[in-house]
């Protein structure tokens, strides 16, 4: 496939450089999930295209977090599949999670090491070079406005800090599926108009972008809004 043009993001300014992003498309069929009895997702079907910025949105506990889960194979589903460009993520081996990211709603840092190694060390696992890592995690941290934290560590950071972390962590790690779990629950509106538009970005250079948020300003800002309850998804909107 054709890579990306190397410029890098306009919005962002985190460059996508490498990125194969040309015909991007995470689906889920049929999916089911169960845990101690309950069934949480009910036969649940789904679509995210590159260039695409979906929100998700539901209730608390309709399953938005264990569906987004499923779809970056964290969690395997009872039922249904999971495919990645028409291939199942089961099939990928490591490959799906260097092209999968998740900013999970706990932020999943490392308390003891600082803004930029946290990112550095996710960059790390994925083959990146020590001294590309670190020009990288800086840039991420500049466009989340966080420059002047890069060398604080995690457990010294507000929960907003923290959060726009695990933003600068994904954009960092250039992914062509972006799944994006209450990524702006913790920002001020300055801030979270910060985080979204690195978030949304991603999808202007062809990344699928899936975010779940109880927000809906943040959800207006997305091309389709899909709506989940108790486990299934019951509507679907055409935003722009």
């Amino acid at each position: 496939m054709t890579g990306v043009d190397p410029s890098g993001v306009e919005q962002t300014g985190v460059e996508l450089a490498g990125v194969e992003l040309v015909g991007v498309e995470l689906v889920g069929r049929g999916l089911r999930f169960a845990r101690g009895g309950q069934e949480i997702l009910r036969g649940i079907d789904l679509a995210v295209r590159g260039g695409e910025r979906v929100a998700l949105t539901g209730p608390s506990g309709s399953g938005k977090s264990t569906l987004m889960a499923v779809l970056a194979g964290l969690s395997a589903p009872t039922a249904g599949t999971v495919t990645l460009d028409g291939r199942p993520l089961d099939r990928h081996g490591a490959r799906p999670h260097r092209r999968v990211h998740m900013v999970f709603q706990g932020y999943a840092l490392v308390a003891l090491l600082t803004a930029a190694e946290n990112i550095e060390l996710a960059l790390r696992a994925t083959g990146v070079p020590a001294e590309e890592a670190g020009t990288r995690a800086a840039e991420a941290l500049r466009v989340v406005g966080l420059s002047d934290r890069s060398e604080h560590l995690v457990e010294e950071l507000s929960g907003g800090q923290q959060q726009r972390v695990a933003v600068a962590q994904a954009l960092a790690t250039r992914p062509a599926v972006l799944l994006a779990d209450e990524p702006t629950a913790e920002q001020d509106p300055a801030h979270r108009d910060l985080a979204l538009d690195a978030i949304l970005g991603a999808a202007d250079h062809g990344a699928a972008v899936l975010l779940a948020t109880h927000d809906a300003d943040v959800a207006r800002r997305c091309d389709r809004r899909l709506h989940i309850v108790d486990g299934q998804l019951t509507e679907v909107e055409a935003l722009a």
